[in-house]
């Protein structure tokens, strides 16, 4: 299994949970470190409901900052997008994630729908190639 698929499988679970808990959720950001751990990453500023953009900027100035500690990273977060196969807005939950050993990085869109009962009903996926920002040397 890939660094990716792990960051994946660590990580949706708290994500889905979050989702089924609240309908919605802060960022949140994982990492390989070099040794082949998994680690949250997290940061604070004092603000107590920061905007998801600013936390998502938060991440990857931290993950640039000790890029030499991890081989990979992943920032969830929730989006509302328009879905390239069907041009229909859906809600998605959006992984940024760059490795080391690619030469892109990739925002990957996970479209779900949440019932009634708080269940998830995941549908469509698709990936969009983006630049690298925190191995990009």
């Amino acid at each position: 299994m890939n660094d990716i698929e792990r960051l994946l499988d660590s990580t949706i679970p708290l994500v889905e949970d979050l989702l089924r808990k609240y309908g919605e959720f802060f960022p949140v950001a994982s990492a390989v470190k070099t040794d082949g751990s998994i680690v949250q990453v997290g940061t604070y500023d004092g603000d107590e409901k920061p905007l998801s953009d600013k936390l998502i900027t938060d991440f990857k100035t931290a993950f640039k900052a000790k890029r030499d500690d991890y081989r990979s990273v992943t920032i969830f977060y929730d989006v509302s997008v328009v879905n390239p196969r069907s041009e229909q807005k859906v809600d998605a939950i959006a992984v940024f994630v760059e490795t080391k050993y690619d030469n892109d990085a990739y925002t990957f869109y996970f479209s779900y729908s949440l019932t009634s009962d708080k269940e998830l009903e995941f549908s469509n996926s698709w990936k969009s190639p983006k630049e690298k920002e925190i191995f990009d040397e």
